[in-house]
């Protein structure tokens, strides 16, 4: 899955033709502007990449094709979808090609002499005349895409979001790896990805070049034994539970709005979201933080548990957690109460939320919380409420 905000280029010479060969297209319909018209003779159908690129911005957006992301993302994209819209004569906006709506991209490592993006086995082309045209692009790639609302914006349809997530960490952490080089990608919730490509296509400019965001947040946790404790050495993480009553969302058929990257539709309230791992030995769940007490040692802590959650503002939750021997631990009272604690959550599509969890034996609390990229440990702190 599921991954990064990645740019790839994918350069296709798609152009609409009156009469083509299987290797030849004559290129009709040009205007007064010289560019069309008959006399331009046989045009060569063909796709080109224009080369891959990774690109570091603010909280770690990393950018790139897959051989990039090579070190840093242990599933990278390598297969995304296009949709291409046109704006009519009348002004009402459609599909650039009714009777192909959209089109698979697959990356092709082994293409020489140079990696490339290219359409998918059985996937037909998309044919560019002069006519404009506006790009959307989405993952999961075989997800179907339709035009809707008044400005008929390309949304992806059925868009399922699990109010009960299980992860995997494909491989045991080395206790020098730090928490920045510890990232989690395998879980069983899609990881929804959408873009719009700001600037236009046409015949004479057929090259696009795409940034995909993600339209779900990630939280991830922490867990530490707090004052440097050592009581829970050894003791693994099997899930994370955050409750609420009714403000978390879930979703199976909800709509991505592919302009906006906005959920619709048929999302509903939930009392609980959960997050499990998927496995039962010792590689499948990590370790509780213990001996730590500086912040630089506690955020070499890896991530225990994770998942991939609808934006919500403003819920009010509290967290339970279960421990590999079945041991279940919730949050401290707050003031005389026996009532667990809880803590307000702001979740937007695209940021890591970590929870640094501190554990005794009287129960857990969050120490903090910090916004991070996909794939960071975390340093920017956001307010707790």
């Amino acid at each position: 899955m599921k991954q990064f905000i990645y740019t790839f280029l994918i350069a296709a010479f798609l152009l609409l033709a009156n009469a083509c060969t299987e290797a030849t297209i004559f290129a009709g319909g040009g205007g007064d502007d010289g560019k069309g018209g008959a006399e331009e003779g046989e045009v060569p159908l063909s796709v080109k990449n224009l080369g891959l690129s990774v690109e570091v911005e603010s909280r770690s957006i990393a950018t790139g094709g897959p051989a990039a992301d090579a070190g840093t993302n242990p599933n990278p994209l390598t297969k995304v979808g296009l949709c291409v819209t046109k704006k009519e004569e009348s002004g009402a906006v459609g599909f650039y090609d009714s009777g192909n709506t959209s089109t698979q991209f697959v990356y092709n490592a082994a293409a020489s002499p140079a990696a490339v993006w290219e359409p998918a086995a059985g996937q037909e082309a998309l044919l560019l005349s002069s006519v404009k045209g506006t790009v959307y692009a989405y993952v999961p790639a075989e997800k179907s895409v339709s035009l809707s609302g008044t400005l008929n914006v390309p949304l992806m349809s059925n868009v399922e979001v699990l109010d009960q997530q299980e992860f995997k960490f494909t491989a045991p952490v080395a206790e020098t790896t730090e928490a920045t080089g510890s990232i989690e990608w395998d879980i069983d919730q899609d990881d929804y990805l959408y873009c719009k490509v700001p600037t236009e296509v046409d015949r004479w400019s057929p090259a696009v070049s795409l940034t995909m965001y993600h339209a779900l947040a990630k939280v991830s946790f922490r867990v530490v034994e707090k004052e440097g404790g050592t009581a829970f050495a050894g003791c693994r993480v099997k899930k994370v539970v955050l409750k609420s009553s009714g403000g978390l969302k879930k979703s199976a058929t909800a709509t991505l709005n592919l302009s906006t990257g906005e959920l619709g539709d048929t999302m509903v309230g939930t009392d609980e979201l959960s997050f499990t791992a998927a496995g039962t030995g010792t590689d499948d769940m990590r370790v509780i933080g213990t001996g730590v007490s500086e912040p630089t040692d506690v955020a070499g802590v890896p991530i225990q548990a994770f998942g991939l959650v609808i934006p919500v503002t403003g819920v009010d939750v509290t967290l339970e957690l279960t421990l590999e021997d079945d041991r279940v631990f919730t949050m401290s009272p707050a003031g005389d109460t026996d009532v667990p604690g809880a803590f307000s959550v702001n979740w937007e599509k695209g940021n890591n939320y970590i929870y640094n969890i501190g554990m005794s034996p009287r129960g857990i609390e969050i120490a903090n919380v910090v916004v991070a990229g996909w794939n960071e440990g975390g340093t920017t702190e956001v307010p707790m409420e």
